[in-house]
Formats: C-alpha cells, structure tokens, sequence
C-alpha cells in the first residue's frame, strides 16, 4: 500500500519520529510504502531522506497568505497528477485544512492521524472540517476518547505510533565515558522536547530533594525555538539554584537519544500536562528503564506497576520518594527492567504495528470506493 504523507515538517518531535519509523530504512516496502510531501526543508526532511524515503518539497506555507496555500496546492495537485497513491495521510489540522481539499479533488482517500485531543484554533479546525476524512487514526484511546467526538459520526479508529526497536551502537560504558559519567553512578534521564508541559522544572525540584550521592541526571533535548532557548536557561539556573548543576547534564539535540537510553538507568518525565500518547515511554521502556511519570493522559496506558511508578501531578516531595527509592533498590531496578522491555513489545513491534496500520488504511479504502 502507497501512502503519501503530508505534513508541514518544520519540527521534529513525536509526530516526526514517528515518520522516522515509517521509513523505508525502518518499515521497508510491506505491507505500508510511505513517501513523504513537506513544506520545509530542514531537520524533518533531512532525517527522512537519510532513512530511504523519497521526500517531495511543498514550498513554505503560511495559513494565512492565500496565495501561498493555492502554489502549495497546485505543486501537490501536480504530484498525483504524475504518481497513484493508495491514501494520503494528514497530521494536523492544517495541513488537513491546507491540503485536504487537493487530496480529495484527486480522488485519493484522504486519513487524519490525530496525535492530540486538543482541537486547534477554532477558525483551522473549521477550515479542516471542510475536507472530511474517510477514517480518523488516533494515537492512543485517551485522544479518541478526549478529542474524538468533533470528527461526528465518522469512523475512528485507536492506531498506536508505529516505532521501532532502536538497537544501541555504542557500549553503555563507551557513552557514559564520553559524558564524563562515573560507571557505577544511577543515571535518570529525561528525554523529550523543551516545554513545560514535559515537566523539566518539577523533575529538577525533585532530583534536588534526593538525599544520596548515588544519582546523575540527563536532560536531552534541543532548542527549536526562540522560546525553548529562554526555558532552557531557566532550567540551567534553576538547577544553579538548587546546588545540583554539577550532576544534571542538559546534553542538548542529540541523534544518540537509544544509546543514551541503554545508557541510563532510570526514565523520569514528570508531565505538567497529558500526552496524547508519550513516543518517549515506549522508547524508554524498550531500552529497559523503568519509567517514573505522571498520572496523566495516555501514560495510564502505556506505564503500569510491573514497569514504572504513577505519581500525581506537580507532586514534588512523591516523586523525590520514588525516585530516590529506585536510585537505591538496584534489585527492583533489575525486575522493573525486565518487565519495561516486555511491556514495550507490545507498542513498538514494528512489524506488527505497520500490519494494522495496514489493515486499518484498507477499511478506509474500501469506504471510500463504497461511496463513489
């Protein structure tokens, strides 16, 4: 099955990553082909180019400049012109607003992957609801539950991120040598965009009230934007504040986020808010690290006893207790591992995951073909 998507592609985050796993050095050719339409070039279309996929350029758009969303179009209208696609996939609202109404004109199915409940800003949404989708895949039960019900009576669907399996490269020694880390030092690691809403601040308010000397913290994550520069130095001082800089690494964008992983010891994120879903528990938990995060969003249903601990939000002093408890019980770190490598095979088996991907994309075929 030939699956075009078409995404803006000026931020790399979950949604990218995802992409990233799609492509044909990850998922090969069966049962899912992706190719990839984006409007920026940079990290996204760099990163997808390096797995294989063919990446077609849009051109920049802005919503607002009209003129710019009709050469954007025409440049997409011209591309089904040349090739046949099975379905094309859009990943937010405006790029279903954008580009929704050429798919369609095309006669290829059109599939909205909603990777959060929050709806956009009215006006967009409206603009998307313009171009209905013969299916919406949602990325966890949390966001069809929480966002689900705008799309009315039409179909949805729960489809789990595809995500692969990443292998380490590098030895767990080799990386933490080049990080100037001590062996034998308990490593928690936070791996995830700079934003607030990730929990940056309170996981550093913890780490602060953990009295042993047995622990290190990694903080990995790049600045995308000028607001993520002012975040990060906030955090910098905040650790300043606390009298722990000297044991928080913030490492910045990294490219060896699997061999920092298989690297760590244990994966703290402390959301502030809900992920729709959470790219980063899976990947922690396939590298074998107990995660420690919030009872919020679809965390519920990715962590559970055997692999992490749940604690409620903004609750400081109980995540210092579980984390300081883990930094000290290797032995239940030991069992807490073996148990997150289990659970994570039940969301990153690629194969899998691509063949429901592929089952799903076929129903919405077919309903599109029963319609016409």
């Amino acid at each position: 099955m030939r699956v075009l998507h078409v995404h803006s592609g000026n931020v790399f985050g979950g949604i990218e990553r995802m992409m990233q796993a799609l492509a044909p050095a990850s998922a090969g050719t069966a049962p899912v082909h992706s190719h990839f339409a984006l409007c920026f070039e940079g990290i996204v279309s760099d990163t997808l180019s390096a797995c294989g996929a063919q990446v077609y350029q849009l051109g920049a758009v802005r919503a607002r400049r009209l003129d710019e969303v009709r050469r954007a179009r025409r440049v997409l209208r011209g591309l089904f012109a040349e090739q046949r696609w099975d379905l094309a996939i859009v990943h937010s609202a405006w790029s279903q607003a954008i580009f929704g109404p050429a798919v369609l004109k095309s006669g290829t199915p059109l599939v909205r992957w909603l990777h959060a409940p929050q709806p956009g800003p009215l006006w967009l949404e409206t603009w998307a609801g313009r171009a209905q989708p013969a299916l919406v895949l949602c990325n966890s039960r949390y966001t069809m539950e929480n966002g689900g019900a705008r799309f009315g009576a039409g179909p949805l669907a729960v489809q789990y991120p595809p995500l692969p399996t990443a292998a380490m490269t590098r030895p767990r020694r080799t990386v933490r040598a080049e990080l100037g880390s001590d062996p034998n030092v308990v490593v928690v690691i936070l791996a995830s965009r700079l934003e607030a809403g990730k929990g940056h601040a309170v996981f550093l308010d913890a780490l602060s009230k953990i009295d042993s000397p047995r622990w290190e913290a990694w903080i990995a994550g790049g600045v995308q934007h000028p607001a993520e520069r002012s975040y990060l130095d906030d955090l910098r001082k905040q650790a300043a504040a606390a009298g722990i800089s000297g044991r928080v690494r913030f490492l910045g964008q990294r490219a060896d986020v699997p061999d920092l992983l298989a690297a760590a010891d244990i994966y703290c994120q402390p959301n502030a808010a809900p992920d729709s879903f959470g790219l980063s528990f899976v990947e922690a938990l396939a590298a074998g690290l107990p995660v420690v995060t919030t009872r919020l969003g679809a965390a519920r249903e990715i962590v559970d006893d055997s692999c992490g601990v749940l604690v409620d939000p903004g609750a400081i002093d109980t995540l210092a207790e579980v984390l300081g408890a883990l930094i000290e019980a290797d032995d239940e770190r030991g069992r807490m591992s073996a148990a997150a490598r289990s659970r994570s095979r039940e969301f990153s088996d690629l194969a899998e995951s691509t063949a429901r991907l592929a089952a799903q994309l076929a129903r919405a075929t077919a309903r599109t073909l029963a319609l016409t």
